[in-house]
């Protein structure tokens, strides 16, 4: 965990006596209802501000077709509980 954006939230913790607690804070954090909730929220405004208006640089209508499955399979997964893609947190 060292060096990722989770040691800031596990660094109060005694990792071999407060694993348990560490790994709800971790979880409630990154997995949690409002982080879900949040994420849920992201994925409706890009499907909603994803347009096209004619290629434009290297944007083509394949890119927009791509994009928009990423988003939609992304929140079927959400839906589902499963584990986010990571291609679809770089589309903003």
């Amino acid at each position: 965990m060292q060096g990722t954006k989770a040691e800031v939230y596990v660094d109060g913790f005694n990792v071999h006596s407060e694993f348990r607690a560490a790994w709800r804070k971790l979880y409630n954090t990154f997995l949690g209802t409002g982080a879900k909730d949040m994420l849920a929220a992201q994925l409706e405004k890009t499907i909603q501000n994803l347009c096209y208006n004619g290629p434009k640089c290297g944007f083509t209508f394949t890119n927009y077709v791509d994009h928009h499955k990423a988003v939609y399979q992304s929140m079927l997964a959400l839906a589902k509980k499963q584990i986010i893609p990571p291609m679809t947190l770089a589309l903003k």
